[in-house]
């Protein structure tokens, strides 16, 4: 039996994780589930599951959390803190859900004091990748990706030669607006942007998508992640989201992972490492695939795209990445606050990664402080309505 923590219990990621779980629960301990406000799902989970801790980063919500789970034996907590010290709990596996910058020092705690780190918080390899693949290797942690497309390049890369690599392609659904006129993006409400075709995910990766900053931000993964020259990482539009990732060899062979977009294939291939179960999702049926169509992205309707190749060239690509994801982060909550209009989301990364003093990047402390500057300066941007053209 496995020791597990699911960092982001309520989330997207963590709810299916566990759905996982309830199919094999002699093979599965509980440690700890933590989730960030929720606390009625999280006391759910944590009952059903018998988990020995439950932790709400909310601290207005521990008396609720704690009544809701009067009578049981799991241990309530609450406060960042408490995140920070359940993450060094030692387990065999722990899921990294938690959204956006807030994932990082829970995942980087957890390396050493977990043998499988199954990390689906780009951010924190965005911001600090090089750092935690570095602290991993010494702490003989193994990190598995359970985004769908980064777990399918792992899959394929494992015990591979990377030297005989061409290049990589990540795959993008293209989100709701990839086939719209660009003369519509201006009207686009929020409404708009949380429809995604494919995907049932979180309001913030959710407008990611729509924006594609999510494509930029997962090539900067997949490069950091499988040590791989970011020009050698493309993105093609795939609506479909069957083919999840390919692998191009120098000698004509291209390797590709397909399989139904249903995130639980990817969490059971981290769970299970390196064995396989059955997850009683179909395999997906050849004859019936008739739209397997590929497309290059329009860099026009989706100028995000353009920032993976200003970054390719830079001097200052650690902080680059920093800076990219903050602003990312403030900009996708002004707009879903009503504050700025969808178009003025990637206008306002981009200045504000045009006007931020980058520094070296040896530590995480560094990663935390860029993190903070970046987040002000993207807010300064916003309030003063600075929205320059770039």
């Amino acid at each position: 039996m496995k020791n597990i923590s699911i960092l982001g219990a309520t989330g997207s990621i963590g709810s299916s994780t566990l759905k996982l779980i309830s199919m094999y629960k002699n093979r599965f301990n509980i440690i700890a589930l933590t989730a960030n406000s929720d606390y009625k799902k999280l006391a759910f989970y944590a009952k059903t599951f018998n988990s020995k801790y439950a932790v709400i980063c909310d601290i207005t919500k521990y008396n609720h959390l704690k009544k809701e789970l009067s009578g049981s034996k799991t241990i309530c907590l609450a406060g960042i803190n408490a995140i920070n010290d359940i993450s060094k709990k030692k387990t065999d596996i722990l899921i990294s859900a938690i959204v956006g910058i807030a994932g990082l020092k829970p995942t980087y705690n957890a390396i050493g004091n977990t043998k499988v780190l199954a990390i689906a918080n780009k951010e924190s390899i965005v911001s600090a990748g090089s750092i935690l693949l570095k602290r991993a290797k010494l702490k003989q942690t193994k990190i598995i990706p359970i985004d769908s497309e980064h777990n399918a390049i792992f899959q394929v890369l494992e015990n591979q030669d990377k030297g005989n690599v061409k290049d990589i392609i990540i795959t993008a659904s293209g989100g709701p607006f990839w086939n719209k006129d660009i003369s519509t993006f201006k009207k686009i409400s929020i409404k708009d942007a949380l429809n995604h075709p494919s995907w049932r995910m979180g309001k913030k990766i959710t407008i990611d998508s729509a924006t594609m900053i999510n494509k930029v931000l997962e090539t900067i993964e997949a490069s950091i992640l499988f040590n791989i020259k970011l020009d050698k990482v493309k993105i093609l539009i795939h609506p479909l989201s069957t083919i999840h990732g390919i692998v191009n060899y120098i000698d004509g062979t291209s390797h590709l992972v397909a399989n139904r977009p249903d995130m639980k294939i990817a969490i059971s291939y981290s769970l299970f490492w390196p064995d396989r179960v059955c997850t009683k999702i179909n395999n997906i049926d050849l004859v019936k695939c008739n739209n397997l169509n590929f497309h290059k992205p329009d860099k026009k309707k989706f100028p995000a795209l353009t920032i993976k190749e200003e970054f390719i060239n830079s001097s200052f690509m650690k902080s680059n990445n920093i800076v990219l994801n903050a602003a990312n982060e403030i900009a996708v909550k002004c707009f879903l606050d009503k504050k700025i209009d969808f178009l003025d989301i990637v206008k306002n990364i981009k200045k504000t990664i045009k006007l931020f003093n980058h520094i070296e990047i040896k530590s995480i402390e560094d990663v935390i402080k860029v993190n903070e500057e970046a987040r002000n300066l993207t807010n300064n941007i916003i309030n003063k309505k600075k929205l320059w053209n770039i």
